[in-house]
């Protein structure tokens, strides 16, 4: 029987140094969704740690956040870096108007869970996207991000024999879930291969994660397939699923 997901009937949502175009643009498009509320627009990292321990304070936590990756301004991908290192549990969704693929490498290993070009986002898409990355699930696009994670398989910043040492702390079942994180399956569809609870498939992706010292799910399944764990994590690269959850 398939487990439905659990989400949170209000999404706060963080933007991060847009533009004044770009941001008037996002919020419009934001404003669309009543599920979706935005918390607030943090100049860079440092600040937007604090706009979320405010919010927080407030009752109005952070699920997501947006921010940008662009040259000579806001580093997007230290951004994600920082705001994941102190509350993990924080989506964050990378828009850029830059297609070098070394972004898109940096983003997965600071544990972006989306990175979207502008040019080809829709408002549908980027309001999928919140909630397909609140829900455990990855949003990567375009040919250029399948070429950039093929470079990272080919070209890890760990050994091979590294990597195998840590896939080795893995128990049976979270070996499970790591291959099921690897075709870009979210904990919903985790929890309903298995025949797990939600609330254990979401223990078990932490645990994975944890284990493979990685700082998302995507960049978990990069690493197992570097260790030959998995195979290609294709559908978490390849284009957008069309469920949701």
């Amino acid at each position: 029987m398939a487990v439905r997901q659990r989400e949170p009937k209000n999404l706060g949502v963080l933007l991060i140094d847009f533009s004044p175009v770009v941001r008037e643009g996002l919020q419009a498009i934001l404003a669309k969704d009543e599920r979706i509320q935005v918390i607030g627009d943090a100049p860079d990292g440092q600040e937007a740690l604090l706009h979320i321990k405010r919010a927080c304070d407030r009752g109005r936590p952070v699920n997501v956040v947006l921010t940008e990756t662009r040259n000579g301004k806001v580093d997007g991908v230290q951004a994600t870096r920082l705001v994941k290192d102190e509350f993990p549990e924080i989506a964050v969704l990378v828009l850029t108007e830059n297609l070098n693929d070394s972004y898109v490498i940096d983003a997965i290993h600071a544990g972006a869970g989306g990175y979207i070009f502008l040019k080809d986002m829709s408002p549908e898409m980027l309001l999928q996207s919140i909630h397909r990355v609140v829900q455990g699930g990855t949003q990567m696009q375009t040919a250029l991000l399948r070429t950039a994670v093929e470079n990272l398989i080919q070209n890890g910043r760990k050994t091979l024999a590294e990597r195998t040492a840590e896939a080795a702390h893995l128990t049976e079942r979270e070996v499970d879930v790591l291959r099921l994180m690897g075709n870009g399956d979210s904990n919903k569809i985790i929890a309903a291969t298995l025949g797990i609870t939600m609330d254990t498939a979401k223990k078990h992706v932490r645990n994975v994660i944890d284990k493979m010292q990685a700082r998302s799910r995507t960049h978990a399944a990069i690493i197992a397939a570097q260790a030959g764990i998995v195979g290609h994590p294709v559908a978490a690269v390849g284009e957008a699923q069309s469920d949701p959850g």
